[in-house]
């Protein structure tokens, strides 16, 4: 027996919005790639480990499509191999809730090809195989004990997990994140556990009982901190399995750089830097043959200025002078404040005397401007540059007080 694993494909994300055009046909185009592929391959089952949808609701373009290409999957097959083939899919997160998800669209009567795994039905059993699948959960391993572990003991003859979920020491686990162990799997010695949930391909590894356990990854570049390879999985079932990595080459080049100092800078410095980065992304996208979409990360503080005076502008030029920049972000939420914005220009000010004509209100509207700078020096936040409501409280009482107290002109006739 042959199989197909994949996952996360999340058919319709359109993240960034800036670009959700382009990103809704990159993940279509990757999913169109691997059933291009599998047919190709001539498999018997195609294991789906969830998230095949971006979201629960989608425009019904995207539904129509996911529905024509898991129907062109089986009847290519047939066609092509002389042999029915099985696509089996979970439910993952994105996908939507236990009572209502984006797989009911899919589901048809006629569409013996297609089984997807309804809450509290966790079996399919055919002459050749037993699978087991499990649906996402926020306490997978809670859920794992009530629904798949006495299923896998009932089980007979080949038996296959699907999960959407983590597995620790096989996935790098969030922190707080449920997930189960591999011993918790060998416990009911499953020929074969497919995952999803987890974005980056991870080679097989052998479960302590013998059995194997994978995780392809997702099927295009989800975020810009993953890794370019993405693609899933051919498993030639055997004494002796053999697991075949088939790539899927991304559509677009995404790329986060961070931009970080320790030392105080002046805007200008920054300006230069990001825009030195945008420069090395486009050599990239020249030698890559592709379009991309960058984002660029500033941190540190500032000798002068503010963040505003960052310039921008040539970046926004080069995005729109090059149609191979499909989208720049640059984020300059780290950068800090001056401790003192402008302090220099200011020093050169007597307040006192600015004020002069005001009298000898002059020189209490001076001690305040003190204090306030005293204030500001002392206890501003580093990056806003700012105090907080509750330091700036009873500065502002004061000046209150003082002003209300003063007449500074003759009252009326």
């Amino acid at each position: 027996m042959r199989f197909a694993v994949l996952a996360d494909a999340h058919i319709g994300r359109s993240i960034p919005l800036a670009i959700a055009e382009h990103r809704r046909r990159a993940f279509s185009r990757a999913f169109t790639k691997a059933v291009d592929a599998i047919v190709e391959a001539g498999v018997d089952y195609v294991f789906i480990c969830g998230d095949l949808f971006e979201r629960r609701t989608l425009r019904p373009h995207l539904v129509q499509f996911t529905h024509d290409e898991l129907y062109r999957l089986a009847k290519e097959t047939e066609d092509r191999h002389g042999k029915p083939l099985k696509i089996l899919v979970v439910r993952g997160n994105h996908d939507g809730r236990p009572q209502s998800d984006t797989l009911d669209y899919l589901k048809h009567p006629l569409a013996e090809y297609l089984h997807v795994f309804e809450e509290g039905e966790v079996t399919y059993k055919d002459e050749n195989i037993t699978v087991v699948g499990l649906n996402y959960y926020d306490q997978i391993d809670r859920a794992y004990e009530l629904y798949a572990k006495p299923a896998l003991e009932e089980a007979e003859g080949l038996k296959v997990l699907m999960v959407h979920g983590f597995i620790s020491g096989y996935n790098l686990v969030p922190p707080y994140s449920s997930s189960l162990s591999l011993d918790d799997l060998a416990e009911t010695g499953p020929d074969y556990v497919f995952s999803g949930h987890y974005h980056l391909k991870c080679n097989e590894k052998r479960l302590p009982s013998g059995g194997f356990v994978l995780t392809p990854g997702s099927l295009e570049m989800y975020d810009f901190g993953e890794r370019p390879e993405k693609g899933f999985y051919i498993v030639d079932h055997g004494e002796e399995p053999e697991f075949t990595w088939v790539p899927i080459e991304p559509l677009h080049h995404m790329k986060q750089a961070r931009i970080d100092s320790d030392w105080r800078r002046n805007p200008a410095w920054f300006s230069n830097r990001v825009l030195e980065e945008v420069e090395l992304f486009r050599a990239e996208l020249e030698r890559a043959g592709k379009e991309g979409y960058l984002r660029i990360r500033v941190r540190g503080p500032l000798r002068d200025g503010f963040p505003g005076d960052i310039d921008l502008e040539p970046v926004t030029r080069l995005t729109q002078d090059d149609p191979s920049l499909l989208w720049v972000d640059v984020d300059t939420l780290g950068v800090e404040m001056p401790l003192v914005a402008g302090a220099p220009e200011r020093e050169q000010i007597d307040v006192a005397e600015f004020f002069a004509p005001l009298g000898e209100f002059a020189g209490e509207i001076g001690e305040m401007h003190t204090r306030v700078r005293e204030a500001l020096e002392e206890q501003a936040s580093a990056t806003t540059g700012l105090l907080t409501a509750t330091q700036r409280a009873p500065l502002v009482e004061e000046w209150v007080e003082r002003f209300e107290a003063r007449k500074f002109r003759e009252e009326d006739p």
